[in-house]
């Protein structure tokens, strides 16, 4: 056993042989380091918080190399490094690897959906394992098993299991799936025939009060406010003034300027709308037919006398009551 890997030189043309010489001459010793991560096929993430990326086949950690760089060092180095393009990143170890020109082709043929061996053909001629001819003998003989005539045990009773869950209701048929859209239109709240116009539940927003002649761009002389109404318009609080504006007059339209508070107004207007509740009051309607009571059809209180027998006189209004006698020989009848 030598320490240190040596090379054999023969002695003449033929070899080492008998009569040969034979010189041991050590070569110079490259100390390899083996950085082979043995963490396995695991996402490499989970060393994203550590100051190591894995361990070597001695059980040592491997450190993630120091990378001080910034966006603009990457950028020189990107313009000024000539194989900055077919540099990538080992995950395993985290270390910056120059691809060879062999790796670059394999790459390459990949990206092209070539096969990764340039010597493969895929259109070699088939060998054919099997032939025509009949053989004598056969390629198996093995007996067919006993569980390929008889029904077997492990499917029945999984069967029956299947079965006992359909009638316990543990197992339901999947639904079909509805193709139907899912998108509304939001804003058709008067529409019967729409989502929102069929939902009794829902409330539509009040609408905004329609401008006047206040308003205008010219509006009449009476809408105009004078120098005292102005100044008791200011002194007001804006809750109890009638106009949230002071209405003014232009000569044309293209004078009127940028109404100031169009932004603050609309950021009310989306308030009032998701923060303001609103309920529906429930109102009672009847159709006063159906308060009526219904009086049931003469038919359906047969049997009843259809002949006039007997009438006894003596009342001259209503009468009010009607007793028998046990024995049903005397009436006793009173009127108002």
């Amino acid at each position: 056993l030598c320490p240190k890997p040596l090379s054999i030189s023969p002695g003449g043309p033929s070899g080492p042989g008998r009569g040969s010489k034979v010189s041991l001459t050590p070569l110079p010793s490259v100390p390899v380091q083996d950085i082979r991560n043995t963490v396995g096929n695991i996402p490499m993430e989970w060393y994203q918080d550590f100051p190591h990326i894995g361990y070597n086949l001695d059980g040592k950690k491997i450190y993630k190399p120091i990378r001080s760089k910034d966006e603009l060092d990457m950028f020189l180095e990107k313009m000024e490094n000539p194989d900055y393009w077919r540099t990538v990143q080992d995950k395993m170890t985290g270390a910056d690897v120059r691809l060879t020109d062999e790796q670059l082709e394999l790459v390459q043929r990949l990206q092209k959906g070539q096969f990764g061996d340039v010597n493969f053909d895929p259109y070699e001629p088939a060998v054919d394992f099997f032939t025509h001819e009949v053989m004598i003998h056969p390629v198996t003989n093995r007996p067919a098993d006993k569980r390929s005539f008889i029904p077997s045990l492990i499917e029945k009773e999984k069967v029956s299991k299947l079965v006992h869950a359909i009638k316990m209701g543990w197992i339901k048929p999947r639904k079909p799936k509805d193709d139907t859209p899912t998108y509304y239109d939001l804003w058709a709240h008067e529409d019967p025939g729409s989502i929102l116009g069929r939902h009794k539940m829902h409330v539509p927003a009040p609408k905004l009060r329609l401008p006047g002649h206040e308003e205008s761009y010219n509006p009449p002389p009476e809408y105009l406010l004078s120098e005292e109404e102005r100044l008791a318009w200011e002194q007001q609080e804006p809750v109890e003034r009638r106009l949230n504006f002071v209405p003014r007059q232009h000569r044309c339209l293209r004078a009127v300027p940028a109404y100031p508070r169009f932004i603050h107004e609309r950021f009310e207007r989306c308030l009032d709308l998701y923060l303001c509740p609103r309920q529906r009051k429930m109102r009672v309607n009847v159709d006063p037919e159906d308060l009526i009571p219904k009086l049931p059809k003469p038919r359906d209180l047969q049997p009843f006398p259809t002949t006039q027998a007997l009438i006894y006189r003596g009342h001259t209004s209503l009468v009010r009551c009607l007793g028998v006698s046990p024995g049903g020989q005397w009436l006793v009848s009173g009127e108002d």
